[in-house]
């Protein structure tokens, strides 16, 4: 967890682009220590960089002008976003075997090509989540701050 960057919530331009930027230093430290996930998803507990990573992220967020209780949720949010990302790789879990598909999933013909293209399938995956999970997040801020 010491290596996730929280510099982007040190003065912060927007909200969702310190979160962004946060997500995918977070993503990146999971993935370079992939048997710490299944831990981290009890929960922060009292693991002082843990601590920090959802002081920065509830600061940021409050700060922003987010009730603290959606703040709360958010974090939340993110957090299980991010480490449910970091369980397991979509594209591993298909076969190579082409012939295990034509038969019977004939819309999954090319599936077994997944495997060799499985950090650009998860990153992907990854990246199309955040985008999405952020766009919601900024219609609900919308919704909070009427237009002046």
């Amino acid at each position: 967890m010491g290596e996730v960057d929280l510099t982007m919530f040190d003065a912060p331009d927007h909200w969702r682009t310190a979160l962004r930027d946060w997500a995918r230093s977070y993503r990146a430290a999971l993935a370079a220590h992939p048997h710490i996930v299944p831990v981290l998803a009890q929960g922060p507990g009292r693991r002082p960089h843990a601590l920090r990573l959802a002081e920065a992220v509830f600061g940021c967020l409050v700060d922003a002008g987010w009730p603290r209780g959606q703040a709360t949720r958010i974090g939340a949010l993110m957090r299980y976003f991010i480490t449910g990302s970091a369980l397991g790789s979509f594209a591993a879990g298909f076969p190579e075997d082409a012939a295990l598909y034509t038969a019977d999933y004939p819309r999954l013909a090319d599936a077994h090509r997944l495997a060799e293209h499985r950090r650009t399938v998860d990153e992907g995956a990854f990246d199309t989540g955040l985008e999405a999970l952020l766009d919601g997040l900024e219609l609900r801020y919308q919704r909070l701050r009427p237009a002046d």
